[in-house]
């Protein structure tokens, strides 16, 4: 009997890409880069170069191989030297979190999902990213009054699915009332970061594949869900 579910933010209950594209679109206005230089064609261009490089760069923090402060100025790098932009990325970057964090837009039934969990066991979001902007979206979310703990990796200074994050976790549930790894679940979209993690921590993992993506037969989730619906369940 689950008592505490660990569950992902982004594509899991929050409507990731929207939010991402409505930061970029706000930032780059806030550079004028319509009114100056750009077109609503370059500017499409522009967010497909930035979806794969942001994808590379943070499957790099996964495997440890870079840390979050530098993809934060890297991704804008690449992105400016790909497109020959000349802002300072720095900058351009602090901007950009800052219209991130207004992003919080869930997905269809993940207000009700959290409510109904809610009412059964404690939850708790475990999420790769920047304190700055995760936590704000979360909070001014309608989700944020089911949710006991928000984790974000920049607390721990390692990502999913380094168990260290998951730790981490447990010991703030465990400050509360006491848990055993046999009453945890991991809910989350990636199985890379949320799936393989949970494994290596050593508890259930339920793989939300709302998307359709392709399943890596490597990394084997004790549930594997399509939809919300699906996961009513076993919860």
């Amino acid at each position: 009997m689950y008592k505490l579910i660990f569950i992902d933010a982004d594509d899991t209950l929050f409507d990731f890409r929207k939010a991402q594209g409505n930061a970029m679109k706000k930032t780059f206005e806030d550079f004028d880069y319509f009114e100056k230089e750009g077109n609503e064609e370059k500017f499409d261009k522009i967010k497909e170069d930035y979806k794969v490089i942001n994808s590379k760069l943070w499957r790099e923090l996964e495997k440890g191989q870079i840390k979050e402060d530098e993809l934060r100025v890297l991704r804008f790098e690449r992105l400016f030297e790909k497109n020959s932009l000349k802002y300072n990325t720095k900058i351009f970057s602090e901007k950009y979190s800052e219209r991130l964090s207004e992003g919080s837009f869930l997905l269809e039934g993940a207000e009700e999902l959290c409510k109904y969990s809610s009412e059964k066991y404690r939850m708790i979001i475990i999420t790769n990213g920047i304190k700055k902007v995760q936590i704000p979206r979360i909070k001014n979310s309608k989700i944020n009054k089911y949710i006991e703990k928000i984790v974000v990796s920049e607390d721990t200074r390692v990502s999913k699915p380094n168990i260290e994050i998951f730790q981490y976790a447990l010991d703030l549930a465990n400050k509360k009332n006491k848990v055993t790894k046999q009453e945890i679940i991991m809910i989350g979209n990636s199985q890379s970061a949320d799936i393989q993690g949970g494994i290596n921590f050593g508890i259930d993992t339920c793989w939300i594949n709302l998307k359709n993506q392709q399943k890596n037969e490597d990394i084997k989730a004790k549930y594997t869900v399509k939809s919300y619906k699906e996961l009513y369940n076993f919860l």
